[in-house]
């Protein structure tokens, strides 16, 4: 994963580098072209005739699956609810969560892989849309747009209801890990979607309804992880907001599907946000609106009894962990057309720990990710050599601003907490800061 001419968006995760453009630019083509066909009969189960108008006002926020048709469909489906009054959508690549607040380390977050806004302007029935993605033109690269704050679109939309689509790059977080380890990952992640909703719902905000929508199924991560982070999301958050789970609505695998399995366009992109749209519906006719009590009262609900969340902080001045430690394997980087539309990615390096020089660690062995891609350009590593020794000043990669992050590790120790680099860390793009 703006305001009117808002050139706002996602992280710097994925700056416009040299794109190869091929298949995923030419298939953003098609989603632009397609995007902008009006398309008929959109509302479904509308009110009964009784029942007045409710003048709801919608906003969506989406990522890179959003600028995939996903974003412009729905907006489309609530512009022709006779419920709702007006609609406001954007949708930025490579975010997460915590991308759309302003605290940092994401306060200051951009996008340089793709934005499209589109927004209702005032006592206007006209739509005022701001696209920039890739294949939008032969070889067009996304410029730098900086991602819309939450805050900031709760106070001037004053929206009544907010679908919320994200997850994917949430699996970033387990470090191309196929196993979960359920009370570390489960607090990693609360730190991401807690803060969130939290300023959500908290007053001024008029928000009666959320909807989250959880990814749809990815070929880069295992079922496992993906069931547990869907799960996670449900008993943090679940409370408070309608989570829907994708994996349900759309069969995996897709027919226009992209080199990352992750990303798809076409028929099963509208299958897919047709019926999230559907169980949105449902869940709003379900009752009359008027019995929709505000979500600033369901507060005390979400995450009870739980210790204080952080976010992830930004890049400490010193490391908290210091060893000399012998290279002993390196996981292989992807291809780079494999990657888009990210940015950055991580590969995961296993070391044997000679000397433990600052800090507390007790293991034999530690896992480090480096940085094989930042800006779309290959990182050198070959200065790493297989039983080589090195002095590493290291901080845990959980509470990174690079902890969601692509990334892989072929070294299968899901045992082992991933460190990163302290010298790498401050490479992360000072863009998307």
């Amino acid at each position: 994963m703006p305001t009117s001419n808002v050139q706002h968006s996602t992280l710097n995760i994925q700056q416009g580098a040299s794109l190869d453009v091929g298949r995923f630019s030419k298939r953003l083509a098609i989603v632009a072209i397609a995007s902008s066909i009006a398309i008929p009969s959109l509302a479904q189960n509308t009110p009964t005739p009784t029942e007045p108008p409710r003048n709801l006002t919608v906003l969506i926020l989406g990522d890179s699956l959003g600028l995939c048709g996903f974003g412009k469909r729905l907006d489309q489906k609530f512009r022709a609810d006779p419920r709702v009054k007006s609609v406001f959508t954007y949708c930025t690549c490579g975010t997460n969560p915590l991308s759309w607040l302003k605290e940092k380390p994401y306060a200051h977050v951009q996008t340089h892989c793709g934005y499209w806004s589109i927004e209702s302007p005032p006592d206007s029935h006209a739509i005022k849309e701001l696209r920039d993605t890739y294949g939008m033109t032969s070889g067009h690269r996304p410029t730098s747009h900086t991602v819309p704050k939450l805050d900031d679109l709760l106070a001037t939309i004053q929206p009544d209801i907010l679908v919320m689509q994200t997850g994917g790059n949430l699996f970033g977080l387990f470090s191309g890990r196929e196993k979960i380890k359920p009370d570390h990952d489960a607090a990693m992640l609360r730190k991401y979607l807690v803060p969130f909703v939290k300023k959500a719902i908290t007053p001024p905000s008029k928000l009666r309804k959320i909807y989250w929508v959880a990814p749809p199924k990815s070929g880069r991560v295992s079922d496992e992880v993906q069931e547990f982070v869907f799960e996670q999301t449900q008993k943090d958050i679940g409370s408070v907001t309608h989570v829907i789970d994708s994996r349900k609505l759309v069969a995996y695998p897709y027919k226009h599907m992209e080199p990352d399995k992750e990303h798809f366009i076409g028929e099963d992109m509208n299958r897919w946000t047709d019926n999230v749209f559907g169980e949105i519906d449902r869940d709003l006719s379900a009752q009359p609106w008027s019995s929709v009590q505000p979500l600033t009262e369901s507060f005390a609900r979400l995450a009870p009894a739980e210790t204080p969340v952080s976010a992830p902080s930004a890049t400490p001045a010193t490391a908290s962990l210091i060893v000399k430690a012998k290279l002993i394997s390196k996981t292989k980087p992807i291809p780079r057309e494999q990657l888009m539309p990210y940015q950055e990615f991580l590969v995961g390096f296993v070391y044997d720990v000679e000397k433990v020089i600052a800090g507390d660690y007790g293991e034999k062995q530690i896992l480090v990710m480096h940085p094989a891609y930042i800006g779309l350009h290959r990182q050198s590593l070959g200065k790493f050599h297989i039983a080589w020794s090195y002095e590493l000043q290291l901080r845990g990669l959980d509470g990174s601003i690079w902890s969601t992050v692509k990334s892989k590790d072929d070294s299968g120790r899901i045992d082992l907490e991933p460190y990163i680099r302290i010298q790498d860390e401050a490479r992360y793009p000072k863009s998307a800061r």
